[in-house]
């Protein structure tokens, strides 16, 4: 005769389950300290590079002047009471132009707070304000010499950056790198450091699944090693080769291996990309294992025929095989629109779903309701509302996340 487990016995454990749900809901956005944003949707404007407004040719990080100036240009809304925007208005630079830079230095930083309210089942409503980001950086370019960094004060999350050994309130810097272009037109880079991992779509919701089943967010999942940027029109490229977050210690839960992706451009409007991951770790923190970890997926960036609306999208294949346990597979990815009806304000629609687990490992699929307004110079206010249907072994849970956020920068 087969033993079954008591009935108070299997509510005891699905409540386990959906506390530790309720806590991983919790903490990823807690780790949310947003890295300065670099927006895909800009593809709208025929910006289909990031190399224009960003010193990273990836996106996010540091911007060039000519970034700033389409900050302020094209990005804001403006007002009727305003004198017309040009390139060179003082609104646009570090400080506000207070403070007069030459042309090979920039310098900038970012405020982002957070507001967050979030209601899992069966646990008890969660409300907290987060300093997501209090940061700086700096590049400097000159010939074909580039060099860019960052130093920041986290008072919570962004363990994998920080520079302090605390268990919070401590300095990071998310990245520090050299670079060299190899070319008179700056369309091959060889860069050494710590870097943001190329790898899908450089979005700034950095708690999608997509980027956290790859581990590719650009919160604190940089990593250090030597990579190289390939551009021309029709296309972009990056291939770093990973020897590990230098922040993580000791040595042995350090990743190696590869990340790569490369997007082909039939048109400024269009993006079509594939992205390939493959690192070795030789002890997993979770799983105390030595583990292999894939991920392979194809993504997309369309400014569709209606100005307002860009489409994006990306899927991915996750494959984590870790030793001498049951390997864990399956699919997770997203598709968003974002809708820009006067210049400055945003509404966003996102679905996302995975299915990674081990054997039949019930799906997971979520969905956000977005809004973000860039209302003046250096800064914008968003508000994000998240529902998730959770899937586990023990049954399925609910969580419901509301987000106001606000940032500033220099």
């Amino acid at each position: 005769m087969l033993h079954r487990t008591p009935l108070s016995a299997q509510s005891f454990v699905r409540s386990l389950s959906k506390i530790w749900l309720a806590l991983l809901v919790f903490s990823s956005i807690v780790g949310a300290s947003a890295q300065a944003h670099a927006y895909p949707w800009m593809i709208r404007h025929g910006y289909s590079q990031c190399t224009q407004c960003h010193v990273d040719p990836s996106g996010s990080g540091p911007m060039t002047q000519y970034g700033r100036a389409m900050g302020e240009l094209i990005m804001r809304t403006h007002y009727d009471w305003e004198p017309p925007p040009d390139e060179d208005a003082k609104t646009g630079q570090f400080l506000f132009g207070l403070l007069n830079l030459p042309d090979e230095l920039g310098l900038g930083g970012d405020v982002s707070l957070l507001s967050q309210t979030t209601k899992v089942d069966h646990v008890e409503l969660e409300r907290s304000l987060i300093w997501m980001q209090i940061e700086g950086n700096a590049a400097v370019q000159t010939g074909r010499f580039v060099a860019s960094g960052s130093l920041g004060y986290s008072p919570q999350g962004a363990l994998g950056a920080t520079l302090t050994r605390g268990p919070d309130s401590n300095l990071i810097s998310r990245e520090h790198w050299l670079g060299l272009w190899l070319d008179d037109g700056h369309n091959v880079l060889l860069r050494g450091g710590r870097m943001n991992v190329p790898f899908g779509v450089r979005s700034i919701e950095h708690t999608l699944w997509a980027r956290v089943y790859t581990h590719t967010d650009i919160n604190d999942a940089q990593q250090y090693g030597l990579s190289a940027t390939f551009m021309g029109d029709k296309y972009r490229a990056e291939v770093q080769g990973i020897v590990g977050n230098f922040e993580l210690r000791p040595d042995i839960y350090r990743e190696r291996g590869y990340s790569a992706y490369c997007e082909v451009l039939p048109t400024s409007r269009l993006g079509v990309g594939a992205s390939s991951r493959i690192v070795h770790v030789d002890l997993d923190t979770s799983l105390l294992r030595a583990e292999w970890r894939h991920a392979h997926g194809v993504f997309s960036r369309w400014a569709t025929g209606w100005d307002p609306l860009v489409l994006m999208t990306e899927w991915d294949y996750v494959f984590e095989s870790p030793r001498y346990l049951p390997r864990r597979t399956g699919v997770v990815g997203y598709l968003q629109a974002d809708i820009e009806p006067t210049q400055g304000l945003h509404f966003m629609a996102t679905g996302e779903a995975n299915d990674i687990g081990v054997g039949a490992h019930p799906g997971s699929w979520g969905g956000w309701l977005s809004y973000d307004w860039f209302f003046a110079p250096h800064a914008d206010i968003r508000l994000d509302n998240l529902f998730q249907s959770l899937g586990s072994t023990s049954g399925r849970t609910t969580a419901l996340s509301l987000l106001l956020q606000a940032h500033v920068y220099l």
